[in-house]
């Protein structure tokens, strides 16, 4: 868990945001790159398009922050994006959607910023409002896919431990 605090307090302070900070996570008992892999598949699932992955542990390297995988999927619906960033600029900060995979010894954690988050600082347009609450949606069920399938990987019951989805 020390190893995830700094970069939960990065996901926390860039960019700054006014809104209660909701983290959505998920702890799974798979390798980070298995993980991945994974992710991307069931994000496509989900009608996603990954736009890129970015590896980030090069330059926590640079803070002395140790990890041995650490990397950002950005995604989303294009159509959907170009749309809300036409008639919402403000929005760009937030798209696509992000999920940061990082290492713990032989586990993967999954962390993405819940888009319900951003319901206060757009509270005067109620269409970004229900969007959040779909993103919300996915990203829950895209979690709940993966825990799932670590659990069917491992040959674990159903509330093993070691693939457990945890919500801060």
């Amino acid at each position: 868990m020390k190893r995830l605090i700094p970069f939960l307090l990065l996901l926390l302070l860039a960019p700054p945001l006014q809104a209660e900070q909701t983290l959505l996570m998920v702890r799974l008992d798979m390798k980070a790159p298995d993980a991945m892999e994974v992710l991307k598949e069931t994000v496509r699932e989900y009608g996603y398009e990954v736009a890129h992955v970015q590896r980030c542990d090069g330059g926590m390297s640079e803070f002395h922050y140790k990890t041995d995988y650490y990397r950002v999927l950005f995604f989303g619906k294009l159509n959907e994006v170009r749309g809300i960033l036409e008639r919402y600029p403000e929005m760009s900060p937030y798209l696509p959607l992000k999920i940061a995979v990082i290492a713990e010894e032989d586990q993967a954690v999954l962390a993405v910023l819940d888009p319900r988050a951003l319901t206060a600082l757009f509270a005067r347009t109620p269409e970004l409002g229900v969007q959040f609450a779909r993103w919300h949606n996915d990203l829950e069920a895209i979690f709940q896919e993966m825990v799932d399938y670590a659990r069917q990987r491992q040959g674990r019951r159903p509330g093993h431990p070691a693939a457990a989805g945890c919500k801060q």
